[in-house]
């Protein structure tokens, strides 16, 4: 089952920015099967060594239009 991707937000990697889409969990934004960072201090879960980061102030809602939620006509 697909999970439906609510915010963007820029995770900051070794190669530089970059902007992906995420969806929210209860503690965690979550960007895929094997990616999510904690909604209190951005570190990546399961790797607090890693230099991957979610920037918390980044974290914005995707329009439900963007996104492909909800009815066309």
């Amino acid at each position: 089952m697909k999970v439906i991707k609510t915010h963007t937000g820029i995770v900051i990697t070794r190669d530089g920015r970059k902007r992906l889409k995420l969806h929210s969990t209860e503690n965690s934004w979550v960007v895929g099967r094997c990616e999510s960072y904690d909604k209190k201090t951005g570190y990546r879960w399961g790797a607090p060594n890693m230099r991957r980061r979610l920037l918390l102030d980044s974290i914005k809602p995707i329009s439900a239009v963007a996104a492909g939620i909800g009815k066309r006509e």
